[in-house]
C-alpha cells in the first residue's frame, strides 16, 4: 500500500512540477525496488516503514554533519527531504505513552535487564518510536530504579 501511494505521488509531483518532491520520492522507490530484489520478494509495509526510518536517520546524521562542518547550504534540503519521507511513515508515538509502555514493562520484567526491556518495548512499540529514543528512555529508568 505505501509502494502504491508512493508511485501515485510520483506522478501528483511530476504533474505539478514538484522538482524537490519527486526526486525523494524516486529515491525512496528505487531503494524499495533494490530491497525487493534483495530480498527476492515484494516488501511488507512493515518492512517499507523500516527502509523509510533508516533514510530519514541518514537524512539526520547528514545534518549534523553539515552543521559541524559550518555549511549550512545542504540543511534545508536534507530537513525537506525529511519531511516528504517522514509523510509516508505512521504518526510517532507520544513520549507520554512511551514512558507508561517502558515503566509497564520495567515493572512486569523480572530482574530487568536493559536489553530485555528494550526488546519487550520496541516488540510493542515497533515502527512508532526510534530505536535510540527507546535505549535511552530504558537506560534512564533503569539507572534511577
Amino acid at each position: 500500500m505505501i509502494k502504491e501511494n508512493i508511485q501515485s505521488q510520483i506522478v501528483d509531483a511530476l504533474k505539478a512540477h514538484d522538482k524537490l518532491r519527486l526526486d525523494v520520492l524516486r529515491f525512496i522507490l528505487s531503494n524499495i525496488k533494490y530491497a525487493e530484489i534483495e530480498k527476492k520478494k515484494d516488501l511488507t509495509d512493515e518492512e517499507i516503514i523500516s527502509l523509510l526510518q533508516k533514510e530519514v536517520k541518514k537524512r539526520q546524521e547528514a545534518i549534523e554533519m553539515f552543521k559541524k562542518g559550518g555549511r549550512t547550504e545542504g540543511i534545508e534540503q536534507e530537513e525537506n527531504q525529511i519531511n516528504t519521507i517522514k509523510s509516508y511513515l505512521p504518526a510517532q508515538l507520544p513520549m507520554e505513552d512511551l514512558e507508561k509502555i517502558v515503566n509497564e514493562k520495567i515493572k512486569n520484567t523480572p530482574n530487568p535487564q536493559m536489553g530485555q526491556v528494550i526488546g519487550a518495548v520496541m516488540a510493542q512499540v515497533k515502527g512508532k518510536v526510534d530505536g535510540s529514543t527507546v535505549a535511552s528512555l530504558v537506560k534512564e529508568k533503569l539507572a534511577k530504579a
